[in-house]
């Protein structure tokens, strides 16, 4: 899968951080918080450099350091316990990453309520997680609620809900149970197409479709989309390498860790934003 923010995001928290901290008569020099903003920049250099069994530990103190001057269940928190399960991820910590992903979601629906978009991100980092470690179903459950949400609060053309009901759609092929896949696919199609994303994205799920049509022997349905992704190949800058036998070549290198499918990436600083 494609990671669409890694280590950039966190340039984004610092103003939701610094917005928390005024309406809670908090101030952003107290010392923990401040060298626990130190540790987590050089979290953030060294997850670019992919040195997570060095990150690890810092990202530990850093919540620690968050969690004595904020409490434990402080919604600040949210940014660095998803840092923190990220970390834990990439080294192959998987109860570790599901316990931070969770207490994250915990404090999210506690603190914004059951239908927040401060949720999303915990929901689909956890879903991510899951659906690595084998739990389709899970995942799916988690991934549908993320979608809801996001329908609920983005307009209809933000390609964010393109990219969760893609992701949506992912998990349900995944699990075989290909007429939800279809029905996803085809969602996302419509999103990024009325949103004029005619790029490597849409390339990428055009082919997910594909796969789902071909299971489900739907020639005629996989003759559409093959001439419809030949015609992208044909459109410059979208797809490296063409298509073959009707399939739309795209090589891409994750910049993500090879363990996990996707993650957000790291946050600079407590708290949580969404960069829309």
């Amino acid at each position: 899968m494609s990671c669409f923010r890694i280590i950039v995001i966190g340039l984004l928290t610092c103003t939701a951080t610094i917005t928390l901290i005024a309406q809670t008569g908090q101030t952003t020099d107290a010392p923990q918080l401040i060298e626990s903003r130190a540790l987590t920049a050089k979290v953030v250099k060294l997850y670019g450099e992919r040195k997570y069994d060095e990150a690890l530990p810092l990202a530990k103190r850093a919540l620690e350091l968050a969690e004595g001057v904020l409490g434990k269940t402080d919604a600040r928190l949210i940014g660095p316990l998803l840092n923190l399960g990220d970390l834990y991820a990439a080294t192959i910590h998987f109860d570790d990453a599901t316990s931070s992903f969770e207490r994250a979601l915990t404090i999210a629906e506690t603190d914004f309520g059951p239908d927040d978009l401060h949720l999303t991100r915990p929901l689909d980092e956890l879903g991510y997680l899951i659906s690595n470690h084998g739990d389709q179903t899970k995942a799916a459950d988690l991934f549908s609620r993320s979608l809801t949400i996001k329908k609920k609060h983005l307009q209809p053309r933000d390609i964010e809900v393109a990219r969760a009901a893609r992701t949506l759609g992912d998990i349900y092929r995944r699990n075989r149970e290909y007429a939800r896949a279809e029905s996803s696919y085809q969602e996302a199609i419509q999103l990024y197409e009325e949103a004029g994303k005619k790029d490597a994205e849409l390339v990428e799920v055009l082919n997910r479709y594909l796969i789902v049509l071909t299971a489900e022997s739907k020639q005629d349905e996989a003759a559409s989309i093959q001439a419809k992704l030949a015609a992208l190949s044909a459109e410059p800058g979208i797809v490296e390498g063409g298509v073959i036998n009707g399939w739309a070549v795209k090589l891409v290198q994750p910049s993500y860790p090879l363990s996990v499918p996707h993650m957000y990436g790291i946050r600079t600083s407590p708290g949580e934003s969404f960069d829309r």
